[in-house]
């Protein structure tokens, strides 16, 4: 067991960008990146799925731990030794699930960025269907590739499409499955993702953005099945679930208003 000491010191060495694993002077074709807000009971698992492509692809998987309350800057640390292909970045208060993906596509090294969610609802193998979909188009600089979930229950299903009519109405722009993952694009999207929201907005902020400088959207089918750990600020009760909605409507609002003044 680590000492208090070391887990803050290891905060310390995460909070500065550096990294645990093998990544850390390699220049990768492929970055990944997931954000962990008290995973600890899934990293191992997922570890060892990304390890099963470490042969095949050229690519970093960075973890965010995103102020995770758990045990999981002791699981990281114990962990990421043994995956050369894998890091991790700290953020020592958690601001939001926007944040820790923003802050790890900061940091990534790779000409291709990807990000997907920690908690075992989505695939790794999903990640590089859609790389192989991205690599296979034409206009790939100018393509985001992302999820189009299936299994998941009904009224999350009609929350989906809800959005999606929401995001036509107040952003003049037809975003299908908004929070679906992963995504995949070039690294070029970053010129004009600045000062992102910190929260579950943050992916229509990117797709919006996106469209509006020319990118297509190409959907593949994933299956999401039911999370297996971890904690979900947003989707705990109805009541988290109305407030996420209401900030969404509002946070577009805005955005569409700015993107026509």
């Amino acid at each position: 067991m680590l000492t208090d000491k070391a887990i803050d010191d290891l905060a310390d060495l995460f909070q500065e960008h550096d990294s645990i694993g093998g990544a850390a002077l390699s220049n990768p074709f492929l970055s990944v990146v997931l954000p962990c807000y008290n995973e600890s009971q899934g990293i191992k698992n997922i570890l060892e799925r990304f390890a099963r492509f470490a042969d095949e692809h050229d690519f970093e998987l960075i973890l965010v731990d995103n102020g995770s309350t758990d045990d999981t800057p002791q699981v990281l640390a114990s962990l990421l030794p043994s995956y050369s292909f894998a890091r991790c970045v700290r953020i020592a208060h958690n601001r939001g699930y926007g944040d820790g993906v923003y802050t790890g596509l900061r940091v990534a090294r790779g000409e291709v960025l990807a990000w997907s969610h920690a908690d075992m609802q989505t695939d790794p193998g999903d990640v590089f269907r859609a790389l192989d979909v991205f690599q296979n188009d034409r206009e790939a600089q100018r393509l985001i590739v992302k999820g189009r979930r299936h299994g998941r229950r009904l009224g999350e299903r009609a929350i989906s499409r809800g959005m999606e009519l929401v995001a036509m109405v107040l952003l003049r722009r037809w975003i299908p499955e908004i929070n679906a993952q992963p995504k995949v694009f070039s690294r070029d999207v970053m010129e004009f993702v600045a000062n992102p929201p910190v929260d579950f907005n943050f992916d229509v902020y990117v797709l919006f953005r996106a469209i509006q400088n020319g990118w297509r959207i190409h959907q593949i089918d994933v299956v999401f099945p039911p999370r297996q750990y971890g904690q979900s600020n947003w989707s705990a009760t109805w009541k988290s679930k109305i407030r996420t909605i209401y900030q969404s409507m509002v946070f577009m609002f805005r955005l569409g208003m700015g993107s026509r003044a």
